[in-house]
């Protein structure tokens, strides 16, 4: 299923001309001047007006741009970038086309895991990216950052033994972001999906290893699947038959400060191979078993989707207006440069903040103490961070339903806790378990959904979604 292809790049040649004028300032020329006459009245300035551009491309590998999804925000990392595409021969359907450097040492992996689901049936909750590429350029070179980027000769490279990443381009269909949800319902829908999705995973021997808010998307209209799980860039083969089991924790050891993304484990000194960072996840929604040096296996993955779920309801002030969402929808959910961020976004609690760049060890001990003591879900939802979060987010009305959700949630979690052979050391909770606990808190709550959802679209009679096995 994977390919090496050439297309061309999104160069100048690719970008409007002539630019698009984004703003436009006045500047005093006689600024220093006035500052330096202290107790005289200034003269009126004399202003000069500057004109700013801002260039973007408008075609991405073959395809129309539409604009600007998602940009990786860490310093070292996959670079990665989603466009909103149009097919130039059906431009009426809309796609979203992935760039990322990949590590090398993983190509060969990422092969594997594609080629798997080729043989396998779609999962209605998995996103499969139509096609997927390693990017040349004109002269047939695949793009690497040694190769291309630094200019090293391939036998310089194999010498090195650094890291070298190889440009890789992938295109899926076009889903709805997390930050576009209708309402809390939808949200949770959309996370039961995704859980459906990575179940079946699991079954068919692949095991995910990102699961983060950005790698869930959800349905464009009510009648869709709510929910789907995508980016299988760091997922690997299993046995399919004996899923990965946890092992006993490994010694701690400190590691130092990184950005949003990090290995879970210090890569092995191997003069023979390059050194290269190894990474299990996005950092904040790590399990504090990878953060401890554990093993990772799909109920890491689960515990993922758990903190998933808590840092949403810190993430946003409940939903955009439905001018907005059906403004979001029509643009393909493109960011506008220049815009900001969405006007519901909110900054985490420093406590939350810190899961994104603080410490590992640390970040693993709050993780844990969240999970492994039987009132860790009541300090959650009476702390000072989650009452504020309550009262000046959302509406009163939601408050007892959302903090239900997370009781029950982290209360699972808990429990699983107590079924390990090394008592609160890791969870084991089942895609079931977690399913069931959502399931049970869509139908308790059910008759809040429409009251507080801003679905831009009109919505079938009944929502009724049954678990895709």
């Amino acid at each position: 299923m994977s390919e090496t292809t050439t297309h061309p790049r999104s160069d100048s040649a690719a970008f409007r001309s002539p630019a698009t004028r984004s703003s436009s300032t006045k500047r005093g020329l006689s600024e220093i001047e006035d500052d330096a006459s202290e107790g005289k009245q200034s003269k009126k300035r004399k202003t000069e007006e500057i004109d700013r551009f801002v260039f973007y491309p408008v075609t991405v590998y073959g395809y129309e741009c539409l604009g600007i999804l998602f940009t990786a925000s860490s310093i070292r990392g996959r670079g990665t970038t989603v466009f909103c595409v149009v097919d130039l021969g059906d431009k009426e359907k809309r796609l979203a086309l992935k760039t990322a450097w990949q590590d090398v040492t993983r190509v060969a992996e990422q092969d594997a895991v594609m080629q798997h689901l080729t043989n396998h049936r779609i999962h209605p909750n998995v996103i499969v990216p139509l096609k997927t590429e390693k990017v040349k350029r004109d002269d047939e070179e695949i793009c690497t950052t040694l190769g291309v980027i630094r200019g090293f000769l391939n036998a310089q490279i194999e010498e090195l033994g650094v890291e070298n990443r190889v440009l890789t381009l992938s295109v899926s269909e076009l889903k709805r972001p997390v930050k576009y949800f209708w309402g809390v319902h939808d949200f949770v829908r959309g996370l039961r999906g995704a859980l459906s999705g990575h179940k079946y995973l699991t079954k068919i021997g692949i095991l995910h290893r990102d699961i983060s808010e950005n790698n869930i998307v959800l349905g464009l209209r009510p009648e869709d699947q709510r929910g789907y799980l995508i980016d299988l860039d760091m997922a690997i083969l299993q046995n399919a038959e004996e899923p990965t089991q946890p092992e006993p924790i490994k010694p701690r050891i400190r590691r130092s400060r990184r950005s949003t993304e990090r290995s879970s484990a210090l890569p092995q000194p191997d003069s023979t191979k390059p050194m290269r960072a190894l990474r299990t996840g996005t950092f904040p929604y790590i399990s504090y078993n990878i953060l401890r040096g554990g093993k990772h296996t799909q109920f890491d993955d689960v515990e993922s989707f758990l903190y998933v779920l808590l840092l949403f309801f810190f993430s946003y002030a409940g939903p955009l207006p439905v001018s907005e969402l059906r403004k979001a929808d029509e643009t393909g959910f493109s960011l506008f440069i220049g815009s900001g961020r969405p006007s519901h976004t909110r900054n985490w609690p420093k406590k939350y903040a810190g899961w994104a760049d603080g410490e590992t060890e640390a970040i693993a001990d709050q993780k844990r103490s969240a999970i492994a003591f039987r009132d860790c879900a009541e300090r959650i939802v009476l702390s000072a961070e989650f009452v504020d979060c309550l009262e000046y987010n959302w509406p009163k009305e939601l408050h007892n339903s959302i903090r239900d959700l997370i009781v029950n949630s982290f209360t699972i979690f808990y429990n699983s806790t107590l079924r390990t052979a090394a008592k609160g050391s890791r969870t084991e909770v089942s895609h079931v378990e977690f399913i069931s606990t959502l399931d049970t808190w869509l139908d308790t709550y059910s008759h809040l959904e429409d009251k507080f959802s801003n679905c831009p679209f009109k919505q079938p009679e009944a929502i009724c979604e049954t678990e895709s096995s």
